[in-house]
């Protein structure tokens, strides 16, 4: 900015002094010249000036693009923890449903071991008067053949006797 005021000031001052219509003198033509060549450096400077100023703005553009890639990344990236904060959620839930689900399996488990563990016992204790009881049925029906043969003896006596008496 500074050197375009200076620029624009030269080419007034230039302006001024050629319109002036003066007879130029050895000491004015040697200021003319230097006038020129400020010029000339100003106008190398201004030159210069809106090369970095092109650079600048190339620079600052693609800077731009990148902020605003950057920015759109940014925006799915917060999309996405958004959508993996709402997965997190509903697995947070499913794994609460599978824990109560599992606990109240393993509160049946347990009722199942007791009830199997009662109904061995009971099989068990079954077991053990079933073979009481045919152990005894074993003595109960030895007695009676027992007694069997003894009643085929008694009555084998009887016919016996009531032979001999009827003879």
């Amino acid at each position: 900015m500074k050197q375009i005021l200076i620029l624009t000031c030269t080419i007034a001052l230039v302006l001024t002094i050629t319109l002036t219509g003066c007879n130029i003198g050895a000491e004015q033509k040697a200021e003319l010249e230097n006038l020129k060549a400020a010029l000339e450096k100003t106008e190398g400077e201004r030159d210069d000036l809106k090369a970095r100023i092109g650079i600048v703005t190339q620079t600052r553009d693609k800077f731009q693009e990148q902020l605003t890639e950057l920015a759109g990344s940014r925006d799915q990236l917060q999309k996405q923890v958004g959508e993996l904060a709402g997965s997190r959620d509903q697995l947070q839930k499913q794994v609460g449903e599978l824990t109560t689900s599992r606990d109240t399996l393993q509160n049946q488990v347990e009722e199942l071991t007791q009830s199997r563990d009662a109904a061995v016992a009971k099989a068990q204790s079954a077991q053990e008067r079933f073979d009481k009881l045919e152990t005894k049925l074993q003595i109960e029906t030895q007695k009676v053949r027992q007694l069997e043969s003894r009643l085929t003896q008694i009555q084998t006596a009887i016919a016996e006797l009531q032979d001999k008496i009827n003879l």
